[in-house]
């Protein structure tokens, strides 16, 4: 969920579910440490907690010092991403390439429990090209250090093709005396709740894109009114809006509102479906000038309800 989990759409998450385990952007860990940029978008509020950052890399010393760091910052643990798909990402052994180097990715759990107190979350797939080593690598990840275990239901080799398979999710529960969280296509709540089995919990990624409403238990008010819509786009704006305005490490030369409606534009896909001129709608907001203009329109969109 890189560009999309940022503090502005998580505090709008935490509006709709204050039950929620929210995290952070796919984050490097060499880039922290690196980039104040980097270290200033995972800024969080205390009304984010339980807060995540997720970060990803192979070199040890770069997650224990990054994660000293975020545990100083309070954060409510830190979560290794080894299912990163990107062929460049894989490229440099990180992500999805840590399941080929078991080794390295032990490496990483132990280093980070043994030097932090916070919880050492791991989110994997189910393999490189099936799921027949799921059971030992996140056995040795455990060892290792692991307390949460989330499982993507895809291989590496199928990126986002195909429907996630939660049978071999469902299968590991047996083996790992840590909580294991299902993750791949889950639309919502309920759905998320159809597929928990035995397992302790369930992630909500790609169809939370501009849909906050997926998080909300009550499936009666999981389709949003017009005015729900405009409401939670202009909340949303103006949080995402703020963070980039209090912005420290922001180019002085930069325009911060045209950054943020730049920014802005890749929630309003899932913001602006569902109703009639939806696509209308979308490509007048895209492409808007300024923010008067774009909350114009915003504000427009409740004369479809009329």
């Amino acid at each position: 969920m890189d560009g999309i989990t940022d503090t502005a759409y998580r505090q709008v998450v935490r509006r709709f579910d204050p039950n929620v385990v929210l995290f952070s952007e796919f984050t490097s860990a060499d880039g922290f440490l690196r980039s104040a940029k980097v270290r200033r978008r995972l800024d969080f509020r205390p009304e984010e907690q339980p807060y995540f950052v997720q970060l990803f890399g192979n070199t040890p010393s770069a997650f224990v010092e990054a994660s000293r760091a975020l545990e100083d910052q309070g954060v409510a643990g830190i979560d290794i991403n080894m299912g990163c798909p990107s062929k460049k990402v894989v490229a440099s052994q990180h992500g999805s390439g840590l399941m080929r180097d078991v080794d390295t990715a032990c490496r990483i759990v132990e280093a980070i429990a043994n030097a932090c107190k916070v919880d050492v979350s791991v989110k994997t797939r189910l393999g490189w090209k099936d799921a027949s080593g799921l059971v030992s690598f996140t056995r040795s990840l455990v060892d290792a250090g692991a307390s949460l275990i989330t499982i993507h239901g895809r291989t590496y080799d199928q990126s986002f093709g195909g429907r996630a398979d939660w049978t071999p999710i469902q299968a590991l529960k047996d083996h790992l005396p840590v909580p294991v969280l299902g993750n791949g296509d889950v639309q919502h709540f309920d759905d998320g709740m159809s597929r928990l089995g035995r397992l302790d919990g369930f992630m909500i990624g790609r169809a939370a894109i501009g849909n906050p409403w997926v998080f909300l238990r009550d499936a009666s008010r999981r389709v949003p009114t017009m005015q729900e819509r405009v409401d939670t786009i202009r909340l949303h704006y103006a949080l995402l809006k703020e963070s980039i305005c209090s912005d420290p490490t922001r180019k002085p030369h930069l325009d911060p509102l045209h950054i943020a409606l730049i920014e802005f534009r890749k929630h309003l896909v899932g913001y602006l479906r569902g109703f009639d001129m939806a696509k209308h709608a979308r490509v007048a907001m895209l492409e808007a000038g300024d923010e008067l203009a774009f909350l114009r329109l915003v504000d427009g969109l409740l004369e479809h309800a009329a």
